[in-house]
């Protein structure tokens, strides 16, 4: 665990296990080749604003690339293969069936599409049941398959993956997903009779705090064994904000959203007056990762701004997230990427970019950003780069780049 977060690994473990590059047979990488040079940007995506054709054409033969290799992991298992790299993690595996989805959204590839629905078909069968405090049926997710860490980082992570799943799903699938979904959602709100796993700890009758200066921020979950009810920064972004946000897009629950706008208010008030977002966990306030934490934080604010439509959070995401702007724009390294090469900060961190991106192209369209997402395709787009990175070599850093892409290339596609 990274002094907190299980598996987004477990508690942020260090384990970054033996490094890999999974190469590719030369057919593929000649398909890739051939893509980049003849496919043309799809049309309703790109204004040749941010990024000009040559570069989108680039950019979806980069991101093709990418899905070829996470084809190769059998994410749909939810166990990956070739990696030794927390395999059965639901947030590496969710984000990996997300990217899938948001890419099949601009270049539709039924076999994607197949594989992230195949995930969430397995990621439902996982949940564990539990029984509310108000004694009605629940269920949730522990970080590394049933029985091990529940840690609404890595949950939320997981669950928003599934609620993009169901807008793909038959009706079928989609009675099964909404069950799951909303069971989580029970849980959240109501929490359990008591230990949800009979590891004899604590429970709780909501893990959303409900007054005082951190109301709507949520608990870690269970963490260093026992109950954790102050505010986590991550947990709050990705459970109670894009989790939350999401599943209200699909089922408009008020409950659902009053979670959601509950979450992000309290992730902008604690924004420090340079921009950036602190993490906080089971009462401390950590100085590292702070990369990581603005890559989750954006889950909640984009996800928040795109389906809750509410003026004033809206009116508050604009004003409050200027500074964070400029905090992220100031940390760009020359060479268009941000942190420490391969560090657990920067494996998490390229989900920030899609800040950028909607901040372009939804508050302002602002040269400087455009400057700076340009800078970081540029970046990507060198194979030298791309592979000191870790792509197709990282799980987490693939991940979290799949995803910054994809909203590059189609903004909103992985929302």
């Amino acid at each position: 665990m990274r002094l907190a977060r299980s598996a987004n690994n477990a508690v942020h473990s260090r384990v970054s296990g033996s490094s890999f590059m999974l190469m590719f047979s030369v057919t593929a990488l000649a398909a890739s080749m051939s893509f980049a040079a003849s496919s043309s940007a799809p049309s309703g995506f790109n204004d040749g604003d941010l990024v000009d054709d040559d570069t989108q054409r680039r950019l979806i033969a980069y991101l093709t690339d990418i899905n070829q290799w996470i084809m190769t992991l059998d994410v749909g298992s939810g166990t990956l293969k070739n990696t030794k790299d927390t395999a059965t993690s639901i947030f590496i595996n969710g984000n990996f069936a997300r990217v899938l989805m948001a890419s099949h959204t601009i270049t539709p590839n039924k076999a994607w599409l197949d594989e992230a629905l195949r995930w969430c078909d397995g990621f439902c069968s996982q949940q564990e049941k539990t029984t509310t405090s108000r004694g009605e049926p629940a269920g949730f997710w522990s970080d590394l398959g049933p029985g091990r860490n529940i840690y609404f980082g890595d949950a939320g992570t997981a669950a928003t993956a599934l609620t993009i799943g169901y807008r793909f799903a038959d009706d079928a699938r989609k009675r099964k997903y909404m069950e799951a979904m909303e069971s989580m959602a029970r849980f959240v709100i109501h929490g359990s009779q008591a230990d949800p796993q009979k590891k004899g700890r604590d429970a709780t009758r909501s893990f959303i705090i409900a007054e005082g200066p951190d109301r709507g921020a949520l608990g870690c979950g269970y963490y260093a064994g026992h109950l954790s009810m102050k505010p986590y920064t991550i947990s709050t972004a990705t459970t109670g904000g894009a989790f939350f946000s999401t599943l209200y897009s699909v089922k408009a629950d008020p409950e659902y959203r009053e979670v959601a706008l509950g979450a992000t208010k309290w992730l902008l008030q604690i924004r420090k007056e340079d921009g950036e977002i602190p993490y906080t966990l089971d009462g401390a306030v950590l100085t590292i990762w702070p990369l990581d934490t603005l890559s989750y934080c954006t889950e909640a604010f984009v996800a928040a701004d795109k389906h809750l439509k509410d003026d004033e959070l809206r009116s508050l995401l604009r004003r409050r997230l200027q500074p964070t702007i400029q905090w992220l724009l100031a940390g760009q390294h020359p060479n268009g990427s941000w942190g420490e090469l391969r560090s657990q900060d920067q494996q998490r961190s390229p989900r920030a970019v899609s800040l950028l991106t909607w901040y372009y192209h939804t508050v302002e369209r602002d040269p400087t950003i455009a400057e700076s997402v340009r800078r970081y395709c540029r970046f990507l787009l060198d194979p030298s780069n791309s592979k000191a990175y870790g792509v197709k070599e990282l799980v987490r850093t693939t991940g979290f780049v799949g995803l910054a892409v994809a909203e590059i290339i189609a903004p909103g596609s992985t929302f």
